[in-house]
């Protein structure tokens, strides 16, 4: 039986990029930065120590780590904490909040495992190096507009009929999201007067990559509009306290 471990995998080359992502919260800067992750996996280690320790069995390291896997599940369900090869420690806490004042009425809302990292850990990412820093986009992503009547794609659509809008992060969300009609400037740019802008209040499909909705009867025909999106929707179920907008090129309306 071989000892070698079949991957196909690049090494890192001991730089990363960065992402900035726009802070929500009114506390701390205007962006937060994150390390852009790339995972390996116990065959990734195994062949990088084959090319250091020729010889090694592929085979009989797996089962060697299959069997400090299984003992340290068995240690935590005894509810002692672990040190993983003084990397840090795995560490039993509660998970949430105790309800009650006393012990007599608390209430413990189960356990859940977490980990402190050692120094030598935090060490080992000291001389890592920057390859690029990029700001995180989560804006709505308008591609094509669909005019459900006649089934035509483009930009002028059927007065007080349906369209369709295919893209990206669409899905409105917010008390002040929506869908609106702003008259476009000469650089076909939406007017920056928000009060003004006409909103869609007939929407038949809200999903991150489809909108579906009625066109406003206050719109004129002939008339330039630019289609804002406003939505602080995330990719999950959870929203921003922050608002992205999305604007599409100058639509028309036909009669």
């Amino acid at each position: 039986m071989s000892n070698a471990t079949v991957i196909d995998y690049t090494d890192s080359d001991g730089k990363g990029t960065v992402t900035l992502v726009a802070n929500p919260f009114e506390k701390g800067g205007k962006y937060y930065a994150k390390f852009d992750r790339t995972t390996v996996n116990i065959d990734h280690l195994i062949a990088r120590i084959q090319k250091k320790e020729v010889g090694t069995n592929a085979i009989m390291a797996k089962h060697i780590a299959s069997l400090f896997k299984a003992e340290i599940l068995e240690a935590l369900g005894r509810g002692e904490a672990v040190n993983i090869f003084d990397l840090g420690t795995l560490y039993i806490t509660t998970n949430g909040k105790v309800k009650g004042d006393t012990p007599q009425t608390a209430t413990i809302p189960g356990f859940q495992v977490k980990f402190t990292c050692s120094k030598i850990t935090n060490d080992a990412v000291s001389a890592l190096g920057i390859k690029k820093i990029v700001i995180s986009d989560s804006s709505p992503i308008i591609g094509t507009m669909t005019d459900l009547f006649t089934g035509e794609e483009g930009t002028a659509f059927s007065a007080g009929k349906a369209i369709r809008i295919e893209g990206r992060r669409l899905k409105i969300s917010g008390d002040d999201g929506g869908i609106f009609f702003a008259h476009a400037t000469e650089k076909g740019e939406p007017d920056s007067d928000e009060a003004k802008w006409i909103k869609v209040s007939r929407i038949i499909r809200n999903v991150s990559k489809i909108l579906e909705f009625f066109l406003p009867s206050e719109l004129e025909t002939g008339v330039p509009y630019c289609i804002v999106l406003k939505t602080n929707s995330t990719s999950g179920k959870a929203t921003r306290k922050t608002y992205s907008l999305a604007c599409s090129n100058p639509v028309t309306i036909a009669g």
